[in-house]
């Protein structure tokens, strides 16, 4: 059996797509649920954000769950759209930039509801999510430079687990079946 040398395992891709979730839970969910508490806890003016205040002012609460949630998935979705297979490294970077801001932002929107007072002011926290951003992109777009990974596209790895899933579980059916027979 010939093995293609051309490509790597898909593990990088399972790790970029761990990560994905990671960034959408802190950035997409648990941002979205930490504000919510917030202003049912201190009102309107308890959440930093302008953006949201005036989506939730003139759209309401549902519209700014549905909003949120659009916006971090386009957000997170953009560099893999955009941007070639080769720089994994700098999308990775970008990803974790994310699940920072998201454990940041759930953070201080929990201080702000129980303390009133959060560590970090709304300004404070734009600029450490934008300097990492910076930071871990070029970071991760020096190790592409040097590491020039091959990355097998996503549909390919999927299919490639789908098969190894069917084929594991056609090899549990039939071990199950020379058992009882």
């Amino acid at each position: 059996m010939k093995i293609d040398n051309q490509y790597n395992s898909c593990w990088y891709n399972k790790l970029q797509f761990v990560l994905f979730l990671l960034a959408f839970f802190a950035f997409g969910i648990g941002d979205t649920i930490s504000s919510i508490n917030l202003i049912e806890q201190k009102g309107i003016m308890g959440e930093g954000n302008l953006i949201v205040r005036y989506i939730i002012l003139n759209y309401g609460i549902s519209k700014f769950i549905t909003i949120k949630i659009c916006v971090s998935l386009l957000i997170l979705f953009l560099p893999f759209v955009l941007i070639d297979k080769t720089v994994y490294w700098m999308i990775s970077g970008y990803l974790i930039s994310f699940i920072f801001a998201g454990t940041l932002g759930t953070v201080l929107n929990i201080q702000a509801a129980k303390n009133g007072v959060p560590s970090l002011s709304p300004e404070q926290a734009i600029v450490i999510f934008i300097i990492s951003v910076l930071i871990l992109t070029n970071i991760g777009d020096e190790i592409d430079k040097r590491v020039h990974l091959k990355i097998r596209p996503y549909f390919d790895c999927f299919l490639k687990d789908i098969a190894i899933f069917i084929s594991h579980n056609d090899k549990n059916v039939s071990n199950e079946h020379e058992k009882n027979n």
